[in-house]
């Protein structure tokens, strides 16, 4: 039977009735794995890791019939209504999730991040906030100019296409939220993109505040298609019909779950490659609650692929003996590979966040759903009409602007990506005894410097109904690292060291100063004052820019948007890349990484998307078909 466990302000009075009626389907039973007994005695891929990517790779895969597949998955399938139902997503689930803290941020007042990672099937896709949307044109053109051909705008916009598959919303709801979109982007893929049958009320002064206020008309196109300057309806991964969460799970792995050439196995996880003479041989794969016991080798035929993640993935290559030499000799882990870009390179969105509260909110809004009775109501509402606030996650409507959009020196600020006196001394150590990673970096902020000065995005604003606001910049220039902290393989037990090396370029710090001065504009535009906003964080006394940076710095900037990506970076080798342009890991035949770490430059989007995307144009490299030199 399903069950609900959110906060107490939020079960109050949900009766055995109105569970009892959410069915949801529980997992497809075919070759799920929860020890070693029943596996084959070895697979051609063996994948580590069963979230977006590894789903994605690994059902592909299993396309061919007289290929074998094992997903090597920490945590187990989920079939609760927490995950299933939109809103629900706004609560965390802990035990679905890895809580990685960071090391004290030197540029954040030594201030303890925390990133929330998935620990299930399906991984972030089963927890996340379900946003769907794109990177733009000049995200992905610069990955080709960090030299790796092939993954261009064009041709990821192939996969984009392939991926996913739009749902024209009702004319009625078309007619009463203002929707604007477009199909042309999308394809009749396993990830579906909608949005919700129900918008908060005071949605639509947010929208004027855009539109006749700020000068942003809503666009036509959705942000489908490359160009991302301005404001449009962002879409939600849920299913149209039944308007619940459609997961890698739900999309990719139960449609295939029945092949019998694809195994999974949960409750289980990699902890290290196995190599001989240079080439990946095979995976130990040890249970879920040990790093000593229980430990077995798993041969992979043909490839072993890493899907575990920026964090992860990192910690395996390092413990497998590929990554930065002195790190490995400070653990007494036998060097296989000297590959200095291991870990380095982490970049996530970082949040600006500033707080309000509304003296005079529309009577229906988002905080009323913390009182049990309305609760109640919209999932009552929910269960007999799939309508209702039930039906959203997160607000749909999505601002991305451009440096220009927020200052008239942008020509001065983008300058100063490159005017560096001293990088080294913003960046994490490693970068010091490696001058190929000081030379990738140099490399990325010169592309960098020409995306922002010819007015590419780098900046999102969403609005919180109750909280106001939000910010993110999504194009930093800081970057931090991903390092093992012990020889213990456990993804909690031997947590690595992570630094999210956050606010450390000054164009970071200016650039989040001018977010936060344009969100103190926007909310005291004339459209939202009916709803008179107070700002209480930081609070209007606090005006002065070193005030307000100090502040940043104190505790307004959170480094993480639980968007991590880079520590496996698709650039040369010369320049501290880990993969080729084919995903395989510099000297280790045999070996491929697929997930976000490989991103060399965060793109201008959450990035579930992007994944998506990267994924299944792995697949078809792996399978031959694909571009890549």
């Amino acid at each position: 039977m399903a069950s609900f466990s959110g906060p107490p302000s939020r079960r109050r009075g949900v009766t055995a009735v109105l569970l009892a009626a959410l069915l949801w389907p529980l997992a497809a039973a075919g070759g799920i794995h929860r020890d070693y007994s029943s596996l084959r005695s070895s697979y051609d891929y063996v994948i580590a890791g069963g979230g977006l990517s590894g789903l994605v790779v690994g059902t592909r895969l299993s396309e061919s019939p007289n290929t074998t597949v094992l997903i090597v998955e920490i945590g187990d399938f989920d079939d609760t209504w927490e995950t299933a139902i939109p809103f629900l997503a706004t609560i965390s689930r802990s035990d679905l999730m890895f809580q990685q803290p960071s090391t004290p941020l030197r540029f954040l007042d030594n201030r303890i991040g925390n990133l929330a990672l998935g620990k299930t099937v399906g991984g972030g896709t089963t927890v996340n906030g379900m946003a769907v949307s794109r990177g733009q044109k000049q995200d992905h053109d610069a990955w080709v100019k960090l030299g790796s051909p092939g993954w261009d705008w064009e041709e990821i916009f192939k996969y984009y296409k392939k991926s996913s598959k739009f749902t024209v919303p009702s004319p009625e709801l078309v007619a009463k939220y203002g929707y604007k979109f477009s199909t042309n982007g999308f394809g009749d893929g396993p990830l579906p993109s909608t949005f919700a049958n129900f918008q908060w009320p005071d949605l639509f002064p947010a929208n004027d505040a855009w539109i006749k206020d700020m000068g942003y008309p809503l666009r036509e196109d959705g942000g489908t298609n490359g160009d991302l300057l301005g404001v449009f309806w962002r879409g939600t991964s849920i299913d149209p019909v039944n308007m619940t969460r459609v997961s890698a799970r739900k999309g990719y792995y139960d449609p295939a779950s029945n092949r019998p050439n694809l195994d999974i196995l949960v409750g289980h996880y990699v902890g290290k490659v196995n190599t001989r003479d240079s080439k990946a041989v095979g995976v130990d794969v040890y249970p879920a609650d040990s790093s000593t016991t229980g430990k077995i080798s798993i041969p992979a035929n043909k490839e072993v692929i890493l899907s575990a993640g920026a964090v992860h993935t990192p910690q395996i290559l390092q413990l497998s003996g590929i990554g930065p030499s002195s790190l490995l000799n400070r653990f007494n882990v036998t060097v296989v590979k000297d590959l200095p870009g291991v870990g380095a390179n982490f970049q996530d969105h970082c949040v600006i966040g500033i707080s309000y509260r509304f003296d005079k909110p529309n009577p229906i809004n988002r905080q009323q759903m913390s009182n049990g009775t309305f609760f109640n109501a919209a999932l009552a509402e929910f269960l007999a009409n799939r309508t209702g606030p039930m039906t959203l996650p997160n607000n749909n409507v999505r601002a991305t602007l451009s440096l220009a959009n927020l200052t008239f020196s942008h020509a001065t600020l983008a300058a100063s990506i490159t005017n560096l006196t001293d990088p080294l001394s913003i960046l994490p150590p490693i970068y010091t005894s490696h001058p190929q990673l000081l030379e990738g970096y140099k490399a990325q902020l010169s592309v960098l410097q020409d995306m922002i000065s010819n007015g590419a995005a780098m900046f999102e604003f969403t609005w919180g109904s109750a909280a106001g606001l939000s910010n993110a910049l999504d194009k930093p220039m800081s970057r931090g690292a991903v390092y093992i902290s012990s020889t213990n393989p456990h993804p909690v037990d031997g947590r690595v060291n992570l630094d999210f090396g956050a606010f450390a370029h000054p164009f970071d710090v200016q650039a989040a100063l001018l977010a936060f001065k344009f969100t103190r504009r926007y909310m005291t535009s004339e459209s939202l004052k009916r709803l008179e906003p107070v700002e209480v964080v930081p609070g209007l006394a606090v005006q002065r820019d070193e005030d307000v940076i100090a502040r940043m710095r104190a505790e307004l900037v959170r480094p993480t948007n639980a968007h991590p990506v880079g520590t496996a970076a698709m650039m040369p080798e010369k320049l501290g890349g880990v993969v080729d342009a084919k995903l395989r890991v510099y000297g280790i035949e045999g070996l491929r990484v697929v997930d976000a770490s490989v991103f060399p430059l965060i793109p201008m989007a959450h990035t579930q998307a992007p994944m998506y995307a990267v994924a299944e144009k792995a697949a078809d490299i792996i399978r031959g078909e694909g571009d890549g030199d």
